[in-house]
């Protein structure tokens, strides 16, 4: 069993090697890790004095080399003893079990210590013991997992003959050579007088108008008669209504 199997949660364990590879060594570690603890004098103790007995001894604090063996074997505690719950084809969810106040500890260590595990392969890996069924049992995947496809053979067929081609390549048309046709040559007319008018402003460039600067017909004469005078109301307008009563004073 590697270091890394030893901490691991997977696989099955038989109780052979839960005893001498988990339990044996964590107890060694906790009592050599107490035994450097109290010859350093990080834990004490003192003797009461009790009527019945005469005197008791008591431990007083805990050691720094107590605390770290404490946690490897919480790991592999819990580690040794899941994967004997898997030899047993349980989950090791089961564990929890320890929290039973005194029925959880008994019953967990009937069942990881004195009970064998289930003979041959199960869902948690194959039979630790060995037997029948180790060289075949795989681990199953997990659903939906990816599984490799396995290559089909191929039967073997003839390939077919080569045939010539029916036309034989010929090789692309070379573009002419030298300048295309007018090349250095001017454009007709190129050199030639301009035409008459050319440069020359057409008629009437830059004079004004017909009327223009003379003020329109009718400027400066005086408005027509009634401008600006108000127009006469219509008739009627002012008086009452004909048929209203008008209106009564009150003293």
């Amino acid at each position: 069993m590697t270091f890394g199997q030893w901490f691991s949660f997977q696989g099955r364990i038989r109780r052979k090697t839960w005893w001498l590879a988990y339990v044996l060594p964590l107890v060694a570690l906790s009592i050599v890790a107490s035994v450097i603890d109290i010859s350093l004098g990080f834990v004490t103790f003192t003797e009461d004095a009790m009527p019945e007995d005469g005197f008791a001894v008591s431990a007083q604090g805990i050691g720094p080399f107590s605390l770290l063996a404490l946690i490897p074997s919480l790991w592999g505690g819990l580690a040794g003893q899941v994967k004997r719950w898997h030899d047993r084809d349980k989950s090791g969810w089961w564990v929890l079990i320890n929290l039973i106040p005194l029925v959880g500890p008994i019953w967990a260590l009937i069942e990881t210590a004195f009970l064998s595990g289930t003979p041959g392969p199960n869902r948690f890996g194959p039979d630790p013991k060995g037997g029948a069924g180790v060289a075949q049992w795989q681990a199953a995947p997990p659903p939906g997992a990816w599984q490799p496809q396995q290559p089909q053979p191929q039967q073997w067929q003839p390939q077919p003959q080569w045939q010539q081609p029916p036309q034989q390549w010929q090789p692309p048309p070379q573009p002419p050579q030298g300048p295309p046709p007018g090349y250095g040559q001017p454009p007709p007319g190129y050199g030639q007088q301009p035409p008459p008018g050319y440069g020359q402003p057409p008629p009437g460039y830059g004079q004004p108008p017909p009327g223009y600067g003379q003020p329109p017909p009718g400027y400066g004469q005086p408005p027509p008669p009634g401008y600006g005078q108000q127009p006469p109301p219509p008739p009627g307008y002012g008086q009452p209504p004909r048929g209203s009563v008008p209106p009564v004073r009150r003293e």
